[in-house]
């Protein structure tokens, strides 16, 4: 059913502190592991990246001092990986590494690799980061869905299986690394065929579980009809469309003024080129 109010109706949810928490940390990860020099970065420079790259909308309702709270906490998380990976820093080959798969029977899969990691012997591993409190089990990593379709974009992008897939649970400071042998790219691929003839049916059925007070759709969800304290999702549209329109308005007199220097510089005919 998330699946459907997603990605079918397109719902819109609210920000919430753990998701800007969350792609905070990852912004940063993103750039310490992007380094164009062997060097790894400092912890000080990693802590700049992230005062740079900070999300704080999903922290809009909350108090300052909790807002220092939880950026703080980021902070330590951050210096406990920069201390645990600096002394064998490598720089990543590629991160945020974009693949379009081609299933066949009108199914695609499309994502982004967190981190593909070179290995000493000129192959290549592949990393998703986590900002989950607790890891997972080798048992649970290696029937990862989301690993086993990484495997096999990268045979899509590469033309070779990685010699590992990992889960990095980055608050404990807990790699679980799995030799690709152990991963099952074929059960990977039959397992998406399925979802999506169910899509293709219309099938969406509600599978209520322990992650069902964490979501955004509880109060609509036909699993939970009459429940109340869940999330406003008109009201949440209404936000997020206020917020949409401002930046749209802020967008347009930014490209209004954009288009006067390239006009002043460059002419007329620029824009017309441009389109």
């Amino acid at each position: 059913m998330k699946y459907k109010y997603q990605a079918v109706d397109k719902l819109p949810t609210p920000p919430t502190p753990h998701l800007s928490w969350g792609s905070s940390l990852h912004a940063a990860l993103e750039w310490f592991w992007d380094r164009k020099l062997p060097e790894p970065p400092s912890a000080d420079e990693l802590a700049a990246a992230l005062y740079d790259r900070w999300d704080d909308t999903g922290f809009a309702d909350m108090s300052r001092q909790d807002k220092i709270g939880w950026y703080r906490h980021a902070q330590d998380v951050l210096r406990r990986h920069q201390a645990q990976h600096a002394p064998s820093y490598r720089p990543a080959a590629a991160v945020e590494q974009w693949f379009d798969v081609d299933l066949g029977d009108r199914v695609r899969v499309r994502g982004f690799i967190d981190g593909v990691m070179p290995t000493g012997d000129g192959g290549f591993g592949i990393v998703d980061w986590k900002t989950n409190r607790r890891a997972k089990t080798r048992a649970q990593v290696e029937t990862s869905l989301q690993l086993a379709l990484y495997a096999l974009a990268a045979r899509d992008l590469w033309g070779r299986d990685p010699d590992w897939v990992a889960l990095e649970f980055v608050v404990p400071g807990i790699r679980v690394e799995v030799p690709i042998e152990r991963i099952d790219v074929d059960a990977a691929v039959a397992e998406v065929h399925r979802v999506a003839a169910a899509i293709r049916a219309g099938r969406f059925s509600p599978t209520p579980n322990r992650l069902c007070g964490w979501c955004d759709f509880r109060d609509i969800c036909p699993a939970f009809e009459g429940d109340d304290g869940a999330t406003d999702v008109p009201g949440t549209a209404l936000v997020e469309l206020q917020r949409l329109r401002r930046r749209q308005e802020r967008d347009a007199q930014r490209i209004a003024e954009l288009e006067q220097i390239v006009r002043d510089r460059l002419g007329e005919q620029a824009l017309v080129e441009l389109g």
